[in-house]
């Protein structure tokens, strides 16, 4: 059987893209780790406490003792106190993944709230910054959770320079 151009060219596509999921084998280890954060900052923002419950590791315990649940009650009465919370993840860095499928991770958040976020670009009031040095690992669904955590507040001067460039593209003229 003699195949038409048109059916060599349709068969040849057809096993390129059979071939593209191995070839590419879907988002990297430093991409789910960033969707990891930025869900968490989501999660956080939208107050969706259970969401948020989901990204902690069973054995996750934070700088000052806290399991999951303590942490979590913390964030709630943090995000009980005020209305119209904003959170903006600013920069992240990330460490090599160990043997034991551990990475660490440190990042920055720009956190505000109160009146809308546009009368805060207005005022150009960016908020409080706190950077998180946290241990995240991979389950065996390929999952990243956290399994640490510390926080600190910082000030404007003290963020990376990557945050920086993150709030004057949010803040122009900051």
């Amino acid at each position: 059987m003699r195949l038409t151009w048109t059916a060599r060219l349709a068969a040849l596509a057809t096993a390129l893209i059979g071939l593209f999921p191995v070839a590419c084998g879907g988002p990297s280890d430093e991409t789910r780790i960033r969707d990891l954060l930025e869900k968490a900052t989501v999660r956080a923002e939208k107050r969706d406490i259970s969401g948020l419950m989901e990204l902690f590791a069973a054995d996750y315990r934070d700088f000052q003792g806290r399991d999951a649940d303590g942490t979590i009650r913390l964030v709630r009465d943090h995000l009980d106190r005020y209305r119209g919370v904003v959170i903006h993840l600013l920069g992240a860095r990330l460490g090599e993944i160990g043997t034991d499928g551990v990475v660490s991770v440190e990042c920055e958040i720009a956190m505000s709230h109160g009146a809308a976020e546009v009368l805060r670009k207005l005022i150009r009031f960016t908020g409080e910054y706190y950077r998180f040095r946290m241990e995240v690992r991979k389950t065996a669904l390929a999952e990243w959770r956290f399994t640490y955590a510390e926080w600190e507040s910082i000030g404007l001067e003290g963020l990376f320079p990557e945050s920086l460039d993150i709030l004057r593209k949010l803040f122009p003229g900051l």
